[in-house]
């Protein structure tokens, strides 16, 4: 890119502001401040056995999705997005009487727990003859262990198609469809369709939770508090879990590994206090929390990554007012130091980062709303080395990840 073409950063070194010097000249107690109230009053109730949604109506006469596999003890969770179906067990003219919603409404939701292995087949009461509304819940023992294979080296987070490159996940509030843009650095390649989205439900961050170095989905309802993973292969869905639900107040930001055990955790934000937590996960299951710091008056938390290369993720933080940007390197969830990045230019909003130039370093995604242009801004820790402009977004989507 031509030098007039491209977007450029305000190098022009910086003291730290006060506020940065105060909050980090003080380490917290994190034993003194979370104590047994954290334990008992901040994390979810004991998790129970897997929960599988399953939607019904969401955009036509049809579960969704309409065939799932689950483990004995298993409970399936059905949602309506639109009125009057049901959830019958057996068949159009055959119901078997293992289970039956009745006919429900827009909003509700209906659960039967699987106890035996088998095929259970099941139908919409109105819509189950006429227009084949129909699904299926296969119930198997959970297969043997399998030898161990080397682990392949973990991409970015959000590499979608495996190539090794940071994709865009896009989403149209109005159809509620999520879409992947495959870039390489920031070159579009192309796009997909990925999973329409229950009404309700958003997606707070993408991360790897089962493992399988491939990027899943974690869902947030806002209404409900109740978290949710969608694991994915590219962008096809595969199966889902339910998470814990999140006390009043709180919002999920990210979702990166805090402890070290190679499982991504909940970066959590309250509105109210402007405090931040950790929810340390195994898997969708909690395990336990911690507080890491209360962001200042007109900063807002963008997300948590690597910035000092100490296989540690960091808090970035954005101001709204003055456009600049700042790094909170953490050990941990423990405060140890700050710095100040680049000046946004006027216009330009901080999307989120991402490793985009294949570094393994974060760079900055920037938003343009009047254009709808993207841009990156290249870093080495919070040094801006150069910049591209990347895709523009279509009408009518926004950026979800990065």
């Amino acid at each position: 890119m031509e030098k007039s073409n491209s977007l450029s950063a305000n190098s022009t070194p910086r003291s730290l502001p006060a506020f940065l010097r105060a909050v980090g000249a003080r380490p917290i107690n994190l034993a003194a401040v979370l104590g047994i109230g954290l334990l008992l009053g901040f994390g979810p109730s004991p998790a129970s056995a897997t929960t599988v949604m399953v939607t019904v109506g969401n955009g036509g006469l049809f579960f969704f999705p309409s065939s799932v596999t689950i483990h004995p003890g298993d409970t399936v969770q059905w949602t309506w997005s639109s009125t009057g179906h049901s959830s019958t067990s057996g068949s159009p003219g055959a119901p078997t009487g293992l289970w039956d919603s009745t006919i429900l409404n827009q909003g509700a939701t209906f659960s039967h727990t699987f106890n035996s292995v088998g095929s259970f087949p099941y139908f919409c009461t109105p819509h189950g003859a006429c227009c084949q509304m129909r699904g299926t819940v296969t119930v198997s023992n959970p297969t043997p262990t399998p030898t161990p294979t080397p682990t392949p080296t973990p991409g970015p987070v959000g590499d979608f198609n495996r190539d090794g490159f940071t994709d865009y996940l896009l989403f149209n509030s109005s159809t509620r469809k999520t879409a992947i843009w495959n870039l390489h650095n920031n070159v579009f390649l192309g796009g997909i369709f990925g999973p329409t989205l229950p009404v309700g439900w958003t997606v707070a961050a993408v991360a790897d939770v089962n493992r399988d170095n491939k990027p899943d989905f974690v869902l947030f309802n806002p209404s409900t508090r109740q978290t949710a993973v969608w694991f994915l292969n590219n962008a096809t869905f595969v199966s889902s879990s339910f998470g814990p639900i999140l006390p009043s107040g709180w919002t999920v930001i990210a979702a990166v590994d805090f402890n070290n055990n190679g499982r991504p955790d909940l970066v959590l934000f309250n509105t109210g206090t402007r405090q931040t937590a950790v929810w340390f996960l195994n898997g969708t299951t909690f395990v336990g929390s911690a507080f890491v710091r209360t962001i200042p008056a007109g900063w807002t938390l963008i997300g948590a990554l690597d910035f000092n290369a100490d296989g540690k993720p960091d808090f970035l933080l954005a101001n709204g007012t003055t456009r600049q940007t700042a790094v909170w390197f953490l050990n941990g969830t423990a405060f140890v130091s700050s710095a100040l990045g680049p000046t946004l230019p006027s216009g330009w909003a901080l999307q989120g980062a991402a490793d985009f130039n294949g570094n393994r370093k974060p760079d900055y995604v920037l938003f343009e709303a009047s254009t709808r242009r993207t841009a990156f801004w290249f870093l080495n820790g919070v040094t801006f080395t150069g910049s591209a402009f990347g895709p523009t977004l279509s009408s009518g989507y926004s950026l979800l990840f990065p």
